[in-house]
């Protein structure tokens, strides 16, 4: 086997993820998780917080180790009571979340990243409507089909 890298189960068959496969992982999940605190809070979610969150319950994180989880750079962060307090007390989420890295996604994350990504497909199609001005109705269903398209990154 790959130093840095451990066999998880998906579907029967036997997944290597390399040290930086991880870290990848862990930081798209943390990125979906401050998306949903930050739309959520109407604000964004700072280290401050986060220290705030952890700190009630007893757990230190620091600065760097925050900034390795959400950047998905530097060393990996293994810790599991750190990874479960952060999946429990900041963003309110089942800890295997970020504790196993090849657990399905909890149905309450992928409800609210799926309704933000339609809300984020509103906004644009709202600018777009209020500051294109008067166009024919083909035109309009042209844009919102590019919009729609770019949205799922299609071409």
């Amino acid at each position: 086997m790959a130093e840095g890298a451990i066999t998880m189960a998906d579907g029967g068959r036997s997944v290597f993820l390399t040290q930086q496969q991880k870290k990848e992982r862990l930081a798209d999940r943390m990125a979906i998780l401050v998306d949903i605190w930050e739309a959520d809070h109407n604000s964004a979610l700072t280290y401050a917080h986060v220290e705030d969150a952890l700190s009630a319950q007893g757990i230190h994180l620091s600065r760097t180790r925050w900034s390795y989880l959400i950047n998905g750079n530097g060393s990996l962060v293994t810790d599991q009571d750190l990874l479960k307090a952060i999946a429990e007390f900041v963003f309110a989420v089942p800890g295997t979340y970020l504790c196993d890295l090849n657990s399905e996604t909890p149905p309450e994350v992928e409800a609210r990243r799926d309704f933000l990504v339609q809300m984020r497909k509103l906004k644009v199609r709202n600018f777009a409507a209020r500051n294109l001005g008067e166009m024919s109705p083909e035109t309009l269903r042209t844009i919102t089909e590019i919009i729609d398209a770019s949205m799922k990154g299609e071409k």
